[in-house]
């Protein structure tokens, strides 16, 4: 019988190629260079296929690869996503997206935020926190990782996989235009700043336009949180002032409606929920299959 582990590797493999094999049809549709896209993501599968399938203790340095593949490969699909975006979307929601926002709030709060508070301080620290998002998967996931706590890890692994990928099909084909490309600029004194310049400098070259609602940086920053209150209780509470951080330096840095913080929140417990109950129920029937 398979580990826990084992499992959710494998589940973690078939959403990788399942994400991989969609978005290598959707290529085929509209976009002009498909043919080495597609070869391409065939060739990402084979890579899959055969680490999923290898018998025996790999090497080292293929035993890492074969567990961070997917955390590698987030960042790769999702300057992808961009292009496909364009090409198969339909980006009619940004026009309700941001009429539900003005209903909502009678008025944008990711632009009233830093005008009603203007402080050098917050907006450091908040864009610090943005930032710092980027290091929750390698810092929390690491750490169980080379802690050996192998079911922590790969639950963590198959659940950011499915919210990454769940998020980039959404951008794929409803994308929406985000206040980062439609609002100006936070002003001075807030501009200019270090962590202000860092995280526009990153987010200019790894952004991908359409990919804003739902939010990925509330949504990973949640299933984050909500692994390591289930596994490490104390480590939640160390990485808390960066997941709270983060969803109030999404509006307030002008990168996301509050819709994307609330659709961030929903994606994320959708998945973690689905995950647990599919899981207690899978638990369930071993228990009950069991000759007595």
């Amino acid at each position: 019988m398979h580990s826990y582990p084992d499992i959710l590797q494998q589940k973690t493999d078939r959403l990788m190629i399942a994400y991989l094999a969609v978005t290598a049809a959707l290529s085929i549709a509209r976009t002009p260079d498909w043919p080495w896209r597609v070869a391409v993501h065939a060739a990402a599968i084979a890579v899959v296929i055969w680490l999923a399938s290898h018998r025996g203790p790999l090497p080292a340095t293929l035993r890492f690869v074969r567990d961070w593949y997917p955390a590698i490969s987030f960042p790769l699909l999702y300057k992808e996503v961009e292009t496909l975006a364009r090409a198969v979307g339909n980006w009619g929601l940004t026009g309700y997206v941001r009429q539900w926002e003005e209903g909502l709030w009678s008025g944008q709060p990711s632009l009233w935020m830093s005008e009603r508070l203007p402080s050098i301080f917050l907006s450091e620290y908040l864009h610090f926190m943005y930032f710092a998002y980027i290091l929750l998967l390698p810092a929390v996931g690491g750490w169980w990782y080379f802690s050996k706590q192998r079911p922590a890890f790969h639950e963590l692994l198959f659940l950011l996989t499915a919210t990454y990928l769940l998020n980039y099909l959404f951008y794929i084909l409803l994308p929406v235009d985000s206040p980062f490309y439609l609002a100006p600029r936070l002003e001075e004194p807030l501009s200019d700043q270090f962590f202000y310049n860092l995280v526009h400098f990153f987010s200019a070259r790894g952004g991908a336009r359409g990919g804003a609602f739902p939010s990925s940086h509330v949504a990973v920053s949640t299933v984050v949180w909500l692994a390591a209150w289930r596994w490490q209780p104390r480590l939640a509470l160390l990485i808390t002032p960066v997941v709270l951080g983060v969803y109030a330096a999404t509006v307030y840095g002008r990168f996301h409606y509050t819709l994307d913080v609330f659709a961030g929140w929903i994606v994320a417990l959708a998945v973690v929920g689905m995950h647990r109950r599919t899981a207690s129920a899978s638990r369930e029937s071993q228990i009950l299959s069991r000759p007595l």
